[in-house]
């Protein structure tokens, strides 16, 4: 294989760099660089850069507050206004909350009053009329009323003309003449109020014929 002259004019030398030199510094080749003994006196091997520090800039303590100053008419202890503060309301700490209740209401003074006159209840009035005949005083007591607890009077009529008759609670109280006399001359009505039963019989042997008229009265 020819070659030519150009082949060999072109090619590349290789660099040399020597120790000691700003070239060689450049890549590590120095005597500083290099093990025992370090050519600085009292060196060590690989030598490095210290760490910087950051200085910070002091801070001097804060000057005490002047109190003695601009405290025209001030109440001592209170120039600050940390000072003000707990003296209007009292030191900064936890108060508990107390509940503020109102004022309770005056009561009207109570005016005596009397009545004169009370609303009576509405009320409904009725009345039952009965004719009924009686027997002989050998016979039995006949029931002229029932207890009834809305009845406010009972009205008894004799309509005979020649018999009494008696009246009363219960049966056995017109036992042997007993009861209340109702004589025939009695030409009106008398008037019981009672609510309970009432007992009628002749006072003799007749059979008189008596008229009942029973008042009630029921809320409306």
């Amino acid at each position: 294989m020819s070659t030519g002259r150009a082949r060999g004019k072109n090619q590349t030398r290789p660099a040399v760099i020597a120790p000691n030199t700003p070239e060689g510094d450049g890549i590590g080749a120095s005597d500083r660089m290099a093990a025992d003994p370090s050519p600085i006196p009292g060196g060590r091997v690989h030598l490095e850069n210290q760490p910087t520090i950051r200085q910070r800039t002091p801070v001097p303590d804060s000057p005490p507050e002047i109190k003695d100053l601009n405290a025209h008419g001030v109440t001592p202890g209170t120039h600050t206004a940390r000072e003000r503060a707990e003296f209007q309301r009292g030191p900064n700490d936890l108060k508990p909350m107390r509940p503020a209740y109102d004022a309770p209401a005056v009561e009207p003074v109570p005016v005596p009053v009397r009545i004169v006159e009370a609303r009576s209840p509405r009320v409904v009035r009725s009345s039952s009329h009965r004719k009924i005949g009686l027997q002989a005083s050998t016979g039995e007591p006949v029931r002229l009323c029932g207890q009834d607890a809305n009845r406010v009077n009972i009205l008894i009529l004799n309509e005979s003309s020649s018999s009494d008759v008696r009246i009363a609670q219960s049966p056995r109280d017109l036992n042997n003449g007993g009861g209340s006399l109702l004589p025939w001359p009695g030409n009106s009505y008398i008037k019981l109020e009672t609510q309970d039963e009432l007992y009628a019989i002749s006072a003799d042997f007749g059979t008189p014929y008596v008229s009942v008229i029973q008042e009630f009265e029921q809320p409306w």
